[in-house]
């Protein structure tokens, strides 16, 4: 009874189904066939519910019944293989045509043939069951088979589309895999047992009613789906079901036939082919060779390139990614090329700007040669005029004298040259192929060449990197250089002034003292910044200590020499490394100095605002502009003075900052300028400055 009410569902469903889509005006090719079926289940639905409610006119029904489903299978299999495609490219494929003409031979003998001749049922009323004869198995064999092909195709359809476009029809093609998923179920009985379940209707019918539910809702909801984009894993990985599917179907058969047969140990032998068939599926996965063979039979075939760019780009990008050096990203880059066309092994090599050479740089599965390839070799010559690929198979270049000739192990087939900048940077050997027989075409030349391009670009902009590295290192040593010279500067200024005064006081005692303090100060001096030049290395460390600010000031103006002034009589003790504040109040002296140029009195005072200690040291000489003190003030290598290194204030600044103080200035053009330091105080026991 259910049985029956399922199929008036299927009678009365599929011709509104069927006026939905006609409404719909959309006349694809796949909409066209999909109508057809839907046309198919209908009326084969009204055969099957008048054969159950008439069993004995079985087989005048079955006359009706069996064209119609070949009719169902074939509508549903190329629904399956021109959804979402380019029918164009489908059409000018020879399977389409066998597959067309394998139906139409099946319809044909389904019609003409009389049911008699294809099943028999000697008590249909009471058990619902009909036996196939060798004809009528093969038949459903048939239909099985693609049934098989037509779930895989749908497979590949549903995996080959875009996110946004799967989203879109992902009901249609599950309604349509749903459809042909039931028949399957019903027609997978006459593979084990020879014959066909009528009971099963039931649940083609539950299926019929689901996927023309579904099926319209996708259409009229979510509209017509996109075009496919297929890919070349979804390929492969169809390719697999397919295979796999035909080998269960093969080994369903010989199964049946064995049990027709009546072979005593037909379930040793179905043991013994189930083992001998998975050997066989293992050997075709793991073999390189028939791999690279299936993959050149699928650009024959079914693509417009070979190659997925997007997919290579990827892999490029990740080899490049996971290298942690050049070498590493180098050898990357070697697999990459070995990947691309299953080669055995490869060499780079790279032109040495000093030695003027090409030498071996990495080599991936291939023995290393030292020796390198001269500028004038016949292999460089060729490159140079023709910007092309070289494959030994097939050309015969002149290279007679290269050092290529004298590389016996591995054979090499191929060689890739690396330009930059139009400059012929290196080149890649590429050794033997796993498949000796795979013949190389444009789009293979087309794939070197653009990795070629990327992978130079990569591995020089490594190279320039590290010489990056190596002027900056340069840079570095020049700027300590720059501040050990303005250091050995202000010393040698003291000694100067030193010896101007010598001719006329040095008969004089006190100046004689002077002079010893001096030179003792200044050797002091360069003691110190040749210890600080062995440790440069090493992070530098402020020797802290409790001073007495005004001693360093008189220190520092003794050093400076000239009319300097002292303001301040309070005993004011810091906390600081006297020699780096020693350093910079000899620096802004030296700097006041050259400023008022006509020998006035530079001031210098100091005092406490606490918690902190303060030093002014003043000039009346030229000043600075406001722009200059805002843009260049405190930056290295900025300076006004003719002869100047330019880093003395930046010196100054990282020197008091690095003691947590502060340091500004005040300056006016022509007018003069007023520096001022501000620096912690030495504190005794308590929070109170010493004073």
């Amino acid at each position: 009874m259910l049985t029956e009410i399922l199929l008036w569902f299927n009678v009365l469903i599929c011709p509104v189904a069927v006026l939905i889509l006609l409404i719909r005006r959309s006349f694809t090719a796949a909409t066209v066939l999909f109508i057809t079926a839907l046309i198919a289940l209908g009326w084969l639905s009204f055969i099957d519910l008048s054969a159950l409610r008439t069993p004995e006119n079985i087989y005048s029904l079955r006359n009706i019944g069996l064209p119609l489903e070949v009719l169902v299978v074939f509508a549903c299999y190329f629904y399956a293989k021109t959804s979402f495609r380019d029918n164009a490219r489908i059409y000018r494929g020879p399977g389409f045509w066998i597959a067309l003409l394998i139906f139409a031979g099946l319809f044909i003998y389904a019609i003409i043939q009389p049911s008699v001749e294809l099943i028999f049922s000697p008590d249909f009323a009471d058990e619902r069951i009909l036996f196939l004869t060798a004809p009528g198995f093969f038949i459903y064999l048939l239909l099985m088979l693609f049934l098989v092909f037509g779930l895989v195709q749908l497979e590949r359809t549903l995996a080959g589309l875009h996110e946004l476009q799967r989203w879109k029809v992902k009901l249609e093609v599950l309604a349509s895999g749903l459809l042909m998923a039931a028949f399957a179920l019903y027609f997978s009985h006459s593979l084990l047992y020879r014959s066909i379940n009528v009971d099963y209707i039931s649940i083609r019918s539950v299926a019929v009613i689901v996927a023309v539910i579904l099926f319209c809702y996708s259409r009229l909801v979510r509209g017509d789906g996109a075009q496919l984009a297929l890919s070349r894993g979804i390929a492969h990985r169809s390719f697999v079901l397919l295979l796999v599917g035909g080998y269960l179907i093969l080994l369903g058969s010989i199964g049946g036939g064995l049990r027709y047969l009546n072979i005593g140990d037909a379930k040793v032998l179905i043991n013994i082919l189930l083992l001998v068939g998975s050997a066989a599926l293992a050997v075709l996965f793991l073999s390189e060779r028939l791999r690279r063979k299936f993959k050149v039979l699928l650009h024959k075939n079914f693509y417009q390139s070979k190659y997925d760019y997007r997919e290579q780009w990827e892999k490029f990008a990740r080899h490049g990614a996971d290298g942690a050096n050049l070498n590493q990203i180098q050898h990357a880059i070697l697999d990459h090329f070995c990947s691309i066309l299953a080669c055995k092994g490869a060499a780079l090599y790279l032109y040495d700007y000093d030695e003027k050479l090409y030498s071996p740089v990495a080599v991936f599965n291939f023995p290393r040669d030292w020796r390198p390839f001269k500028s004038d070799d016949p292999l460089i010559h060729i490159f140079c005029d023709k910007d092309w690929i070289i494959n030994l198979r097939d050309d015969a270049p002149d290279l007679r004298g290269s050092l290529l000739e004298s590389i016996v192990e591995p054979e090499i087939f191929l060689i890739v040259p690396l330009f930059f900048d139009d400059e012929l940077a290196g080149f890649v050997l590429l050794g033997e192929q796993i498949n000796p027989d795979e013949s190389l075409t444009f789009e293979d030349y087309d794939m070197l060449r653009m990795l070629a391009r990327q992978s130079i670009a990569t591995v020089q902009g490594l190279r320039l990197a590290d010489q990056l590295v190596v002027a900056r290192e340069l840079a570095a040593v020049g700027k300590v250089s720059t501040f050990v010279l303005h250091d050995l500067k202000n010393q040698v200024s003291g000694l100067s002034m030193l010896l101007e005064n010598a001719d006329e006081h040095i008969d004089n005692p006190e100046f004689q003292q002077d002079m010893l303090e001096t030179i003792g100060n200044t050797v002091i001096n360069m003691k110190s910044l040749i210890a600080r030049l062995k440790g440069l290395k090493d992070k530098p460390q402020l020797a802290i200590a409790s001073v007495s600010l005004r001693k360093i000031i008189e220190d520092a103006a003794g050093t400076c020499g000239g009319n300097i002034e002292i303001a301040g009589s309070q005993e004011v003790m810091i906390a600081v490394d006297e020699e780096e504040i020693y350093k910079v109040l000899v620096n802004l002296l030296f700097n006041a100095r050259e400023a008022t140029g006509d020998g006035s009195s530079v001031h210098i005072s100091y005092g406490i605002e606490s918690p902190k200690s303060w030093v002014k040291v003043r000039d009346d000489g030229c000043g600075m502009s406001p722009e200059f003190i805002r843009d260049k003030l405190f930056r290295p290598f900025e300076t006004t003075k003719k002869h100047g290194f330019g880093i003395g204030l930046y010196q100054c600044q990282q020197i008091v900052e690095a003691h947590a103080g502060e340091i500004s200035v005040e300056s006016r053009e022509k007018e003069g300028t007023e520096f001022t330091i501000i620096l912690p105080l030495a504190f005794e026991g308590s929070s109170e400055p010493v004073v």
